[in-house]
C-alpha cells in the first residue's frame, strides 16, 4: 500500500507549522512518534548486535519555551491509533504493570509470532515522572533502553517475575533547574543521561495568537494518521544499503578522532552517538516508505538532526553540578545575557531568597573570572561582556 505523504516527518512539520514551538522541538516529537509505532517489531541486525528504534528524547528549556505544546499533537495521533502509552506520573511498579499490559503477540516476517512488550512514555514534566533522585527507576530505564530480552523484577511478595522482549521509548520535557533536582549527584554524564538525546531551546519560535489549522493542514492530518498506521504495521529487519555504509564508515572513524564537546559530562553521550545515529536512521527510513532499507539520505538527515541538536546540548547542564551556587550563577548569566547590565540593587532584590551577600559576591567573582561579566564598582552595576545567549 503506497503512502499518502512523501515523508512523514516533513508532513508533521507542515501540520504543526502554525504553532509557537521551535522546529527542532517539533522534529524530535515527530521522530519519537514514528518510533512509538515501530516498536520492538522492527530491528537492525548490526554484526553481533541488534538495535531497535527506541530513543530517549528530552526537550529542555525554560518555562514558556513551548515544550509541552510541541509534544501534544504527536501524542494525540498516538492516542487516536491506540498505541500503548504510559501515564505521565507513574511509580516503578505501575510502569512495570503498563509494560506487562502492552505485551503483544503479532505475526513476524517468517510467519512466526513475535512477542514483545513495547511501551512509550510521554512525560510533559520529566521530573514528576522520575521523582526525586529515584535510583531504582533510573537503573530500570537504562535496562529498558537497551531492550533486554528478559527484564526480571521482584514483586511486593518477593517473588521474581520477568517481562520478555522489553522495548521502551521516551519523550519528555523539563527545565534545566528541575533536571538538576531529579538526578542524583554524579548521575550526569553516565548511565541514563548518556542514553538521552537532550534537545535545548531557549524560547519559542514565534507568537501565534490563535493556533488554527488551515484546510491543507486539516487534510494532511488524515494522511498523517493513515501513514502512521502503515508504519505501525512494519515488522522485521531493516537493512543498511551500500550507499548508507559508504557514508557511515568514514563518519565513524572521523567522529572517533574528533572532540565534539569540551564538557566532560557529555563524553559518555559521545560514546553512544553511533547508536543514536543508527536508531535515528531507521526512523528516517520508516518516515519515507515501508521498504525497510536504510539509504544514504537517511544517514544525512540523521546526522544533520543530531548535529543541530548538539550545538545547544551543553546548555542543558548549565547549573547542574556539585557547586551549590551553580543555579544562582546560571540564573544570573541568563539575566545578564538578556538585559546586558544589572544594578547591584536589582541583583540583591532578585536573589534575596537564594543567596546571602557573601555567596552573591562569590558567584559574581566566578562569572568575572570566566570573562562573562565585569563589575563596575563606581556605577554599582554588573555589565555583560561576552558569552552565548543562554
Amino acid at each position: 500500500m503506497s503512502r499518502g505523504l512523501k515523508d512523514w516527518v516533513d508532513g508533521y512539520l507542515f501540520y504543526t507549522s502554525n504553532s509557537e514551538p521551535r522546529e527542532l522541538f517539533r522534529r524530535w516529537t515527530a521522530l519519537s512518534t514514528i518510533a512509538s509505532c515501530m516498536q520492538r517489531k522492527c530491528r537492525l541486525d548490526w554484526g553481533m548486535e541488534t538495535f531497535y528504534p527506541n530513543m530517549f528524547v528530552v526537550l529542555v528549556g525554560p518555562p514558556a519555551s513551548r515544550k509541552g505544546t510541541s509534544i501534544r499533537p504527536g501524542e494525540a495521533l498516538l492516542n487516536q491509533l491506540g498505541v500503548p502509552l504510559a501515564a505521565d506520573e507513574s511509580s516503578r511498579q505501575k510502569l512495570i504493570q503498563a509494560l506487562i499490559a502492552s505485551t503483544a503477540n503479532e505475526p513476524g516476517e517468517d510467519g512466526m509470532p513475535v512477542f514483545h512488550a513495547s511501551l512509550t512514555i510521554i512525560s510533559h514534566e520529566l521530573t514528576v515522572f522520575l521523582g526525586y533522585q529515584n535510583n531504582e527507576l533510573l537503573s530500570n530505564l537504562c535496562d529498558w533502553y537497551d531492550c533486554r530480552d528478559r527484564f526480571r523484577y521482584e514483586t511486593i511478595g518477593r517473588d521474581v517475575e520477568e517481562v520478555p522482549n522489553v522495548w521502551v521509548n521516551l519523550l519528555g520535557a523539563t527545565t534545566p533547574m528541575l533536571l538538576q533536582l531529579s538526578l542524583p549527584e554524579g548521575a550526569v554524564g553516565s548511565g541514563l543521561t548518556s542514553r538521552i538525546v537532550f534537545c535545548y531551546e531557549e524560547n519559542k519560535e514565534k507568537v501565534v495568537i490563535v493556533p488554527t489549522l488551515t484546510e491543507d493542514q486539516l487534510a494532511i492530518r488524515e494522511l498523517l494518521l493513515d501513514d502512521l498506521n502503515q508504519i505501525r504495521r512494519l515488522s522485521g529487519k531493516f537493512v543498511a544499503s551500500k550507499g548508507f555504509m559508504e557514508l557511515y564508515e568514514p563518519w565513524r572513524y572521523e567522529s572517533e578522532a574528533r572532540q565534539i564537546f569540551t564538557d566532560p559530562r557529555l563524553e559518555s553521550y559521545v560514546e553512544r552517538r553511533q547508536v543514536h545515529l543508527l536508531k535515528l536512521s531507521m526512523i528516517y527510513s520508516a518516515s519515507r516508505d515501508s521498504d525497510q532499507v536504510i539509504e544514504a539520505e537517511d544517514f544525512k538527515r540523521a546526522i544533520q538532526t543530531l548535529e543541530l541538536t548538539e550545538v545547544k546540548m551543553p546548555l542543558v547542564f548549565q547549573g547542574v553540578g556539585t557547586n551549590p551556587l551553580a543555579a544562582v550563577q546560571l540564573r544570573l548569566m541568563r539575566m545578564l545575557a538578556s538585559k546586558k547590565s544589572l544594578s547591584t540593587e536589582e541583583i540583591a532584590v532578585s536573589f534575596q531568597n537564594d543567596a546571602n551577600k557573601t555567596q552573591m559576591a562569590e558567584a559574581i567573582a566566578t562569572l568575572e573570572s570566566m570573562g562573562y561579566c565585569r563589575l563596575n564598582v563606581k556605577e554599582r552595576k554588573l555589565v555583560y561582556t561576552r558569552g552565548e545567549t543562554l
